[in-house]
């Protein structure tokens, strides 16, 4: 059975979109066309007047589907939509994020609706609803990067942001549960680039709260000698024990047995979290990689240290 390729999930009959994860994503179950390739995007966005980003080595546009709403086109402004492409030096990235992002989702984690589109060329690019867009409103989004006045990204830690959310957020105890969940979440999934940009607070109305999930990506794959974290936990960015994420938890104040039932929660995610590996839309190698890659941290997060409790809030 074939899986969609917005949520991955199994999907009856012919097409590989589920209608309600289409219409999410565009107001529509209708698939937009993406009348350019890879090697267009940069006259598409030259020819707009846009501003084409490239964060790493990864390509982004903004895009939105047009008046007739049949098709994506590239914007300089009013962009409802970011499209990433794939990129030469990491194949299947787009499937790999697309895939991260699912697995959030089902985690119970904030996710903007996303999928994974045919370009013109017949690769596949990853596209993700803006988050900071409510219909022609564009909300404040400001990164920890900006919050923290921070002159490098990757010069930072885990415990500074959750101190920016106790300082900032209108919800605090919802918004450091959820943010103690991405932490786990991310060192379960081997992403180690979580940097200070990939983080966020969003203004909404008169509430500020932590934006929803993004740029969530298995980077251990592509680099498997990158450390645990981008940012320091207990002062290291590597070797995390279960033991670091408990003394974070502590710091964040979310009660000991709070954390407890995360760990839970989590520990019991590992057999779903494989079954939507299996049905991404991967080549077998990366499957087996991802999939290594996952029952490595639950062995280190679970079994080696499974003896450790939670910390005691002090």
């Amino acid at each position: 059975m074939a899986s969609c390729l917005c949520c991955t999930k199994p999907i009856a009959g012919a097409g590989r979109y589920h209608p309600r994860c289409l219409k999410e994503l565009f107001g529509s179950p209708r698939v937009p066309a993406i009348p350019f390739g890879l090697a267009d995007l940069p006259a598409q966005v030259l020819k707009t007047g846009a501003h084409m980003s490239i964060s790493g080595v990864q390509i982004k546009a903004s895009v939105r589907l047009d008046p007739e709403k049949t098709q994506l086109e590239v914007v300089a402004a009013g962009g409802t939509h970011v499209l990433k492409p794939e990129p030469q030096q990491f194949p299947a990235l787009p499937q790999i994020e697309n895939l991260c992002m699912s697995m959030a989702a089902d985690m119970g984690l904030p996710v903007p609706a996303h999928g994974l589109f045919p370009m013109a060329d017949g690769g596949l690019c990853y596209i993700v609803a803006r988050f900071d867009r409510v219909k022609e409103e564009r909300l404040q989004n400001e990164t920890m990067f900006q919050i923290l006045q921070a002159t490098e990204k990757y010069a930072g830690s885990l415990e500074r942001i959750g101190k920016a959310i106790h300082t900032h957020a209108a919800n605090v105890g919802l918004d450091t549960i959820d943010f103690f969940e991405r932490v786990l979440f991310c060192f379960l999934t081997g992403n180690g680039d979580m940097h200070l940009k990939n983080w966020a607070l969003l203004v909404r109305g008169k509430k500020i709260g932590l934006a929803p999930c993004y740029d969530l990506v298995c980077s251990n794959v592509y680099l498997p000698q990158e450390t645990d974290s981008a940012l320091t936990l207990c002062g290291k960015n590597d070797k995390l024990e279960r033991s670091d994420f408990a003394t974070l938890a502590a710091q964040l104040k979310i009660d000991a047995k709070a954390a407890g039932d995360i760990f839970e929660k989590f520990r019991h995610a590992q057999e779903q979290m494989r079954e939507t590996i299996g049905r991404a839309e991967l080549t077998i190698h990366l499957k087996q990689k991802l999939d290594d890659v996952i029952k490595s941290r639950y062995k280190r997060l679970y079994e080696e240290g499974a003896a450790i409790p939670a910390a005691r809030n002090p």
